[in-house]
């Protein structure tokens, strides 16, 4: 039950906050979108079917309350969750038996990788309607990208919790351990 109605839960969370409380509180050019760190940990945490599917929901809900062009954040959270489930998922006894920093790692340079693709399609989006090169637009977008990544690392462990329970313990294994089996 977990599986299926807490991520659409947390994602129709996060897209209320996005759309509705950060605008009135912030007015910053750094402002990062929580339903896209959402999409992004669902897709690594679940698997990249589940970061598609939920990515498809918060990126057309989006599009339709904030009033970006009708499928743009849809087509962006479906490619990119998607690809940060391909990438960053491991199903959790492979995880338990690998060392917790490999594994934030691997989940720190997804995130990076997936933000700044985001970032740039945004980018060039805007390019083409303004037509400008401006060297600010690319400290921003280096600023927005590594806000992201740390809210997505500090907010993953959260939302894994809340959408998975308790997780596996990192357990070693020996050499005689694998051997039994045969």
């Amino acid at each position: 039950m977990r599986r299926r109605i807490l991520p659409a839960v947390l994602t129709l969370l996060s897209l209320m906050v996005d759309t509705s409380v950060i605008p009135f509180l912030i007015e910053s050019p750094y402002i990062v979108s929580l339903t896209f760190i959402t999409v992004l940990v669902i897709g690594v945490h679940l698997d990249r079917m589940h970061g598609m599917l939920y990515g498809l929901i918060a990126g057309l809900l989006q599009d339709i309350l904030v009033g970006y062009q009708l499928g743009f954040n849809a087509f962006v959270y479906i490619i990119l969750g998607f690809l940060a489930g391909l990438i960053a998922y491991e199903p959790e006894d492979v995880r338990a038996r690998r060392r917790p920093s490999m594994v934030y790692l691997r989940r720190a340079l997804t995130f990076a990788g997936m933000t700044l693709v985001r970032e740039l399609a945004i980018y060039a989006y805007q390019y083409f309607g303004t037509a400008r090169i401006e060297g600010i637009y690319f400290l921003n977008i280096l600023i927005r990208t590594l806000i992201t990544v740390a809210l997505c690392m500090l907010l993953g462990p959260l939302e894994s919790r809340i959408v998975q329970g308790r997780g596996a313990r990192y357990r070693r294994t020996s050499a005689k351990r694998e051997v039994k089996s045969f």
